[in-house]
């Protein structure tokens, strides 16, 4: 019963092209300098300096030869583009970055064909290092052997002798296969990492839950046993005192007075207790939606919920905590928001969950599995579920649930 929901996409989730880029070279949370200078970011900058130093005629730099300069310019064209994509931050949006990181190929060859270095094909190193993260396997390795197999045409040209260029491109190639199996795999590890840890808040948000449920159900068990049980039992004592006062030979007696005060006492500490305990009945979900708000790398979660509601049928709870689960993971999955906002009240006998975020809202929304099941589980409790978009930017998800008591 307590099963999480997940809203399917069209492309893979290892692919910028579905939204969801692994921080692996190029991480796109934290400040932009954290972003900018990371180890695999520095080793970059690194590489491109060196291949620079050794490719750079500076005496046809001076001399002014257009086709050094316009080798110089390819190259610091391909820092440009490294940097904007290092730097930009998945708030901003990140449907540009596999196009940029394209250019970035195609401006290898052009520094390659102007300065003919031989060198600066090791920059497809660094190509190869970010795209097998941001576009799909087959049309990954397609346009790599399409650079390749132009630098080698390039490599040809001025060898005459296909021997010796293929001596040369096979290291190349070799270190571009490294790069991309590592970048793979440390991407998937960093993408089941994420995995785990939404699936790890789902666990406790639902553990929270049942805890509550539990709670509930034993503070409801303890007032009634204390009001129909000790209650009970009181008033039949507080009858037969009634009864003993009534006998003149005790109506005088300082003990039968005490006992008929100190049961009275007793038994509205008891209605006291029964009635604060009956207060508390329902289900508080401050605590399991405070587990769903896990941290999140680069997105910050708040948590909203009016002081003193509690929700009093187990169902409808379950329905509103995987509601806000859903649209969570969507959110952060699909919209790549870096800030979320969950708020719960009663408005007039109605339970509202409302679900906000700053991400991206999709032109049009395509009901997936998730989608689908959020809104068969609040339309089976009576409700109505709304997706609206909040222009600039963000898309709210609004659920409606009357109340009803348990």
């Amino acid at each position: 019963m307590l099963s999480a929901m997940n809203d399917p996409v069209t492309a893979s989730d290892t692919t910028a092209l579905d939204g969801h880029v692994p921080s692996l070279l190029q991480p796109h949370h934290g400040s932009c300098a954290q972003r900018l200078f990371t180890p695999l970011n520095i080793a970059a900058y690194v590489t491109w300096l060196a291949v620079c130093l050794a490719v750079i005629d500076f005496a046809e730099l001076r001399a002014g030869d257009p086709r050094e300069w316009l080798g110089v310019t390819a190259l610091l064209a391909f820092l440009a583009l490294f940097v904007a994509c290092a730097a930009r931050a998945v708030s901003a949006g990140m449907q540009r970055v596999p196009w940029l990181v394209a250019a970035e190929g195609l401006l290898v060859l052009l520094a390659e064909w102007s300065l003919r270095g031989g060198q600066t094909a090791v920059l497809l190193i660094i190509v190869a290092g970010q795209m097998v993260l941001l576009w799909p396997m087959r049309a990954f390795v397609a346009y790599m052997l399409a650079l390749n197999v132009a630098i080698g045409a390039m490599w040809f040209e001025r060898a005459g002798s296909l021997p010796p260029v293929l001596l040369s491109l096979l290291p190349v190639l070799g270190f571009q296969a490294f790069a991309a199996l590592t970048g793979h795999y440390a991407g998937s590890r960093e993408l089941a990492r994420e995995h785990l840890a939404r699936v790890n808040a789902e666990l406790l948000a639902t553990r929270r839950l049942l805890e509550e449920s539990a709670r509930s159900g034993e503070r409801l068990k303890l007032s009634r046993e204390l009001h129909d049980v000790a209650g009970h039992s009181l008033t039949a004592l507080k009858l037969n005192l009634a009864r003993l006062a009534r006998d003149p030979a005790l109506a005088e007696r300082e003990e039968v007075r005490m006992s008929a005060t100190l049961a009275d006492e007793l038994l509205g500490q008891i209605r006291q207790v029964v009635s604060t305990l009956r207060a508390h009945d329902g289900l508080d979900l401050r605590a399991a939606l405070e587990a769903l708000a896990h941290p999140v790398a680069g997105t910050r979660i708040e948590v909203d919920v009016e002081d003193g509601l509690r929700v009093d049928d187990l169902d409808q709870a379950e329905a509103l905590l995987r509601c806000a689960q859903e649209a969570i993971t969507n959110a952060l999955r699909h919209g790549r928001a870096s800030r979320i906002v969950v708020r719960l009240d009663r408005n007039r006998g109605v339970l509202e969950l409302a679900v906000a975020n700053d991400g991206i809202a999709p032109a049009k929304i395509d009901a997936g599995n998730g989608l689908t099941g959020m809104r068969e589980r609040i339309a089976a409790l009576g409700g109505t579920l709304e997706l609206v978009p909040t222009p600039p930017r963000g898309l709210r998800v609004l659920a409606r649930l009357p109340e009803r008591t348990a």
